[in-house]
């Protein structure tokens, strides 16, 4: 269609360049041709002008010279020539003007030369123009012109160019998309972009596919659903003659027992099950009435029966009923559910009923002995702890009420968790078995035993009216639980003990007796086993005052109430304080600085003791980080509890504390522990210790001497320093066997390979036989008591080596006790 008005657009832009140049062209020439008339009128005035004055001169070269001068003031002038009584005088331009313009142009532009024949005073002036300047203008603006027009032709026809593609192009993508489309292809899309008329049929189309193809969807999914219900239908109509078969064979082999009656309650069919269970054969039971069929043998369930079904053929809803007594026509009794239902047709309309109904005697029975064992130990038979709660506040509430005492008996048997071990749990379990049915023939009727899990056994023995009556109870019963038990033909001993609280009317509940019962079996296991113990109020007291003191001793620690005291260490051969040890201390409130031993021991066995460790840690840290300006070389020594070292992750909590103070390095960390905390599990120890000594901590076994020190100890612990305890080295010099205990530890860690110090040294004479003994390294009393952090570095830079250390550090070592000893013990002290 484009192409095709290419034609007519030319002919329509040839006709209108045609008019257009034709006028240009003639209004151009008039332009040109006038202004060339009116300079050739102007020149020939100027000359007559100029002229008449020289030819009244009659100079010759004056005239000749204006001449000349005019073909420089004219450019269209070609020549000029003057007759006159003197001669003749001509100029001539020299050469002639250049054409600009093509021949054939002459045709079109109408311009011819002119001629100008004038009197001049007695003379004759002819003056000829050539009109090529003139034809040169007009034929630069006519070329000007058609230059422009050709410009603009060529951008018209190149934008038709590019709109002819676009739309081929359009229509080509127009034409891809309807046949992909009609392929069956409904996904195809066009791209919405290009010229808004391509981006409007783009969108025109897509949206026509998108309807198409919703349609199209629709259509094949409703011929998809009329087939899949044809095909539904025909399967329908073939099963409908095999449902009818397969009801009557469900029926006839369903577990559950069913029977179908009219709308008057006589019977249609019963199918095998329930003619086991009602004793009546189908032929017989067709056509009785269902009451006499199915008899309920329990108060009131035949007349619910008859009631039910009235209500069912009446159009009432479903009826559920449980626990009812079967009766067979043999006299055979079992107990049933039933379910009964109405039969209705398409419309609604009742037109008999179902009854079904399921023999439910070992459920039930089932049931009962869940019901048992909820509240029965499996083992023993005996009560257990949930059924014990329940009588317990049944005892406490008739004690209460009738004013006698109660007495709760809390049992264990002594070592048993040995005889299991050595004689197997076959052993164990005939035990408990036997120790449970001899409480069982002690309570009788009368009293009250259960199992609460174990070995644990709990009596309650009500109505009494005095102690005495109790511990007669428990003479009895202790006799009875010492006697040997047999055990696959072999007598194994065994033995309780019993802890007893009584409630005597105060308002106590269950659980409060049974802890003070237990407290007080703990007791009778402390002191020796085989016995009973009575409850004692200022022994609970106590508990309840460590609980206090213990929670005391937390909020310490979250009141930031706890300050570090620092001990120094003393090298006494070269006079040099070598580190501190950090002492915990309780700046209480009320109480001033309390020392450790009278709160640590309250918390030891407890996760508080951690919180504790962690915070002696950090702060030792902190302050040896601030002292290093004034010794870099100093060791803090921290003490840490057993329970606190031995935590799985004790070593990534110390590498997190050591990574809060970089400047410290961790080789300036010493840990003390007690030799005692390592024997639980050594191996674990030994591993704790490993580690900590790949970081480069040290460690010092504290107090050594005083618990379970051996050399298996000392080799598989691997200890950087042994210290001797301080109750050794106070008495060494008046004590012979402290003095060959002290000396005996000293040899022992240069065997191997230990460094050693001695805490308690209280004097220079102390001092003095430590160094001869072989030991330079001590700390107590005689050198400095535990003083604040604040003190520390004043007391260093007042500390005055003594000279008595000084000087027995050029005396002999002491070889051998032995012989030093006949010299006496003074001898050595004096030295």
């Amino acid at each position: 269609m484009y192409s095709r008005l290419f034609v007519p657009v030319f002919l329509i832009i040839a006709t209108v360049v045609g008019i257009r140049y034709s006028l240009l062209l003639k209004t151009a020439t008039e332009h040109a041709g006038a202004r060339y008339a009116m300079e050739a009128d102007a020149m020939d005035a100027h000359l007559r002008k100029a002229l008449l004055p020289l030819l009244a001169a009659s100079d010759r070269h004056a005239l000749d010279a204006a001449l000349s001068s005019a073909l420089l003031l004219n450019g269209d002038l070609s020549a000029a020539r003057l007759d006159y009584a003197g001669g003749q005088l001509q100029a001539l331009r020299k050469p002639p003007a250049a054409a600009e313009y093509p021949r054939w142009f002459l045709r079109l532009c109408d311009i011819g030369a002119i001629e100008r024949r004038t009197a001049v005073g007695g003379a004759t002036l002819a003056l000829t123009f050539a009109p090529t300047r003139a034809i040169n203008h007009v034929w630069q603006e006519v070329h000007q012109q058609v230059m422009i027009s050709a410009v603009n032709v060529t951008v018209i026809y190149v934008l038709l160019g590019i709109i002819i593609f676009a739309n081929k192009r359009m229509l080509r993508d127009l034409a891809d998309a309807t046949n992909r489309f009609q392929a069956g292809d409904h996904d195809v899309r066009m791209a919405v972009s290009g010229t808004l008329e391509a981006r409007l049929l783009a969108s025109t189309f897509n949206n026509m596919a998108q309807r198409v193809q919703a349609l199209v969807h629709k259509l094949q999914q409703s011929q998809h659903e009329l087939s899949s219900q044809l095909t539904r239908t025909l399967l329908a109509q073939q099963q409908l003659q095999v449902e009818k078969e397969r009801i009557e064979v469900t029926l006839a082999s369903i577990g559950d027992a069913v029977i179908t009656t009219d709308i008057v309650g006589r019977v249609e069919s019963i199918n095998e099950v329930a003619q086991q269970l009602t004793g009546w054969a189908e032929s017989r039971a067709r056509g009785m009435e269902l009451h006499q069929v199915f008899v309920l043998a329990n108060n009131f369930g035949q007349h619910s029966l008859l009631k039910a079904m009235k209500a069912i053929y009446s159009g009432g809803e479903v009826v559920k009923v449980g626990n009812q007594s079967l009766r067979s026509r043999q006299g055979e009794i079992s107990t049933v559910e039933y379910t009964a239902n109405a039969i209705r047709t398409a419309r609604g309309e009742v037109q008999g009923s179902v009854l079904v109904f399921r023999d439910v005697t070992e459920r039930r029975q089932l049931m009962q002995q869940i019901s048992w064992q909820s509240n029965h130990d499996i083992l023993t038979g005996l009560p257990n702890r949930a059924a014990l709660a329940l009588r317990f506040e049944q005892e406490v509430a008739r004690a209460r009420e009738h004013n006698y005492l109660l007495a709760v008996c809390l049992f264990d048997l002594d070592h048993f968790q040995h005889v299991n071990e050595a004689l197997g749990q076959a052993v164990g379990d005939e035990i408990l078995k036997q120790a449970a049915s001899r409480l069982h023939d002690f309570a009788g009727q009368r009293y009250y035993v259960a199992r609460l899990g174990g070995d644990e056994f709990v009596l309650l023995l009500p109505d009494l009216n005095s102690r005495a009556a109790i511990e007669q109870a428990m003479g009895q019963l202790m006799t009875a639980l010492s006697r040997d038990y047999m055990c696959g033909g072999r007598a194994v001993g065994m033995s309780a003990s019993v802890g007893i609280a009584v409630y005597a009317g105060t308002d106590i509940s269950a659980d409060s007796l049974l802890r003070h019962a237990d407290q007080a079996l703990y007791q009778a296991k402390v002191t020796g086993r085989n016995r009973h113990h009575f409850f004692d109020s200022d022994l609970d007291e106590q508990v309840r005052t460590h609980h206090n003191r213990r929670t005391e001793v937390r909020n310490a620690v979250r009141a930031n109430e706890l300050v570090l005291f620092y001990q120094p260490k003393l090298d006494m051969r070269k006079g040099r304080i070598i580190g501190m040890e950090a002492l915990l201390r309780w700046n209480h409130p009320l109480r001033g600085i309390i020392g450790p031993m009278d709160f640590l021991p309250i918390v030891e066995h407890s996760d508080v003791i951690v919180d504790i460790g962690e915070w002696v840690l950090r702060e030792a840290l902190r302050r040896l980080q601030s002292w290093r300006a004034a010794d870099p070389q100093w060791v803090i020594s921290v003490n840490i509890a057993a329970r606190h070292f031995q935590r799985p992750d004790f070593v990534e909590r110390l590498k997190a504390i050591l990574a809060e103070y970089p400047e410290v390095p961790p080789h300036m960390l010493e840990l003390e522990i007690l030799e005692s905390s390592a024997l639980s599990d050594i191996s674990h120890v030994r591993a704790i210790m490993q580690d900590c000594q790949a970081l480069g901590i040290s460690f010092a076994l504290d107090d050594f001497g005083t618990g379970y020190s051996s050399m298996s100890y000392l080799k598989r612990l691997p200890a950087d320093v042994l210290k001797i305890d301080q109750s050794f080295v106070r008495n060494m010099l008046v004590d012979r066997d402290d003095l060959h205990l002290v000396s005996a530890v000293i040899g022992l860690a240069r065997s191997f390979g230990l460094k050693v110090i001695a805490e308690g040294v209280e004097t220079t004479e102390h001092g003095a036989m430590l160094m001869r003994l072989g030991c330079d390294l001590v700390q107590g009393y005689g050198i400095a008591r535990p003083m604040p952090a604040d003190e520390v570095l004043s007391w260093v830079a007042s500390f005055d080596t003594a000279h008595v250390w000084q000087a027995a550090a050029s005396l002999p070592p002491i070889v051998s006790l032995h012989a030093e000893s006949a010299r006496g013990l003074s001898t050595l002290s004096n030295a």
